[in-house]
């Protein structure tokens, strides 16, 4: 699919270098694994600008360049819009939420108050298969790193803090923090182009790892803490910059 395509979904721009289309056509699939990949494949698009703030999303489009009928892009605009990334517009339709710098520091108070509070259940309880997931997931995206891949950095950030969460054998932690997930994501692709944001924070996990697999809930949570101060200033100085 051409990426000049993206403008008439929603008069976005290309993905950052290094990425395809986050709406390239999609293979066959189940109905249900259908929506929940069409939104999925959206929230991803809006993270990476394809789709930018304040524009309004052409579904015809959408459905076109991903190879489906309309019926699980509405379904997926649907539930995009109860996670507040879309709005309905006056006259019909819906557009992209714009991010401000309050939306920000907002979603990473509600962040820092679950995740700090997950580490410190792990740091704690100590559970085997948890704490090495977390570590394999320092391991093996490592590499990531040096890609300066967008979606792949995306994928990594995301695998290893879920995974604290999922290491505390409490699902809602998850449930709670996935709705605000792409919210945190569209943040943070503004600044991955920039070298040393993503190889200190992928530092900084691996000493959250180091602090979880010691046995310190203190430090767990004080670690943790931090790295998250540091993103959401980062983050935000980064938009005041561009403008947003």
């Amino acid at each position: 699919m051409p990426r000049q395509a993206l403008g008439d979904i929603g008069g976005g721009s290309s993905s950052p270098e290094g990425t395809g289309s986050a709406l390239a056509s999609l293979p066959p699939r189940d109905a249900n694994a259908l929506v929940h990949t069409v939104r999925d494949r959206l929230r991803l698009a809006i993270a990476l600008e394809e789709i930018p703030g304040g524009s309004k999303l052409n579904q015809v489009q959408v459905a076109k360049q991903l190879g489906v009928s309309r019926m699980p892009v509405r379904a997926a605009v649907t539930e995009l819009v109860a996670e507040g990334l879309l709005e309905l517009v006056p006259g019909g339709g819906v557009a992209v939420v714009k991010l401000t710098e309050q939306d920000v520091r907002d979603v990473y108070e509600v962040r820092a108050a679950l995740e700090t509070t997950a580490a410190r259940h792990v740091a704690q309880r100590q559970p085997a298969s948890g704490l090495e997931q977390i570590e394999r997931i320092v391991k093996e995206h490592h590499p990531n790193v040096a890609t300066y891949d967008a979606a792949k950095l995306l994928e990594s950030d995301r695998a290893f803090h879920m995974a604290i969460l999922g290491a505390t054998d409490n699902g809602y932690f998850e449930r709670a923090i996935t709705p605000m997930w792409s919210t945190v994501e569209r943040a943070m692709v503004g600044s991955l182009h920039i070298t040393e944001v993503f190889t200190t924070a992928w530092d900084e996990h691996a000493e959250i790892a180091q602090a979880l697999r010691a046995g310190d809930p203190d430090l767990a949570e004080a670690r943790l803490q931090q790295h998250l101060e540091g993103a959401v200033e980062h983050l935000t100085k980064s938009m005041s910059d561009r403008g947003e």
